[in-house]
Protein backbone atom coordinates (compact mmCIF):
# COMPACT_ATOMS: atom_id res chain seq x y z
CA UNK A 1 0.00 0.00 0.00
CA UNK A 2 1.68 3.79 -0.87
CA UNK A 3 1.69 6.14 1.28
CA UNK A 4 0.28 9.44 0.78
CA UNK A 5 2.97 11.99 0.74
CA UNK A 6 1.44 15.48 1.97
CA UNK A 7 3.49 18.66 -0.01
CA UNK A 8 2.94 22.13 0.09
CA UNK A 9 0.65 24.18 2.43
CA UNK A 10 -0.78 22.31 5.49
CA UNK A 11 -3.84 21.30 5.92
CA UNK A 12 -6.53 24.30 6.80
CA UNK A 13 -3.39 26.98 6.57
CA UNK A 14 -4.50 29.80 3.85
CA UNK A 15 -2.71 30.87 1.39
CA UNK A 16 -1.88 34.58 2.73
CA UNK A 17 0.14 36.85 0.49
CA UNK A 18 2.88 36.41 -2.54
CA UNK A 19 6.49 36.89 -3.26
CA UNK A 20 7.36 38.56 -6.85
CA UNK A 21 10.35 37.32 -8.24
CA UNK A 22 11.56 39.31 -11.31
CA UNK A 23 13.35 37.57 -14.47
CA UNK A 24 13.91 37.03 -17.93
CA UNK A 25 11.40 35.11 -19.57
CA UNK A 26 13.71 32.32 -20.82
CA UNK A 27 15.02 31.54 -17.81
CA UNK A 28 11.22 31.30 -16.14
CA UNK A 29 10.30 29.18 -19.44
CA UNK A 30 12.73 26.76 -18.75
CA UNK A 31 12.18 26.46 -15.03
CA UNK A 32 8.17 26.13 -15.24
CA UNK A 33 9.34 23.02 -18.43
CA UNK A 34 11.75 21.60 -15.61
CA UNK A 35 8.80 21.68 -12.88
CA UNK A 36 6.28 20.40 -15.38
CA UNK A 37 8.60 17.74 -16.26
CA UNK A 38 9.14 16.64 -13.09
CA UNK A 39 5.20 16.66 -12.23
CA UNK A 40 6.34 19.59 -9.46
CA UNK A 41 4.20 22.25 -8.63
CA UNK A 42 6.56 25.87 -9.19
CA UNK A 43 4.73 27.00 -5.57
CA UNK A 44 5.31 24.25 -3.59
CA UNK A 45 8.77 23.86 -4.55
CA UNK A 46 9.89 27.49 -3.82
CA UNK A 47 7.76 27.24 -0.57
CA UNK A 48 10.26 24.37 0.47
CA UNK A 49 12.83 25.91 -0.82
CA UNK A 50 12.10 29.21 1.18
CA UNK A 51 11.71 27.50 4.80
CA UNK A 52 14.79 24.97 4.62
CA UNK A 53 16.42 28.25 4.04
CA UNK A 54 15.06 29.87 6.64
CA UNK A 55 15.48 26.77 8.78
CA UNK A 56 19.19 26.66 7.84
CA UNK A 57 19.70 30.29 8.60
CA UNK A 58 18.19 30.28 12.02
CA UNK A 59 19.13 26.96 13.30
CA UNK A 60 21.68 27.40 16.48
CA UNK A 61 20.32 30.83 17.19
Amino acid sequence: MKEKVSVGRPSGRKKTSKIEVAIEPDIKERFMQIMRDEGKNASVEIGQWIRAYIKEKTEGQ
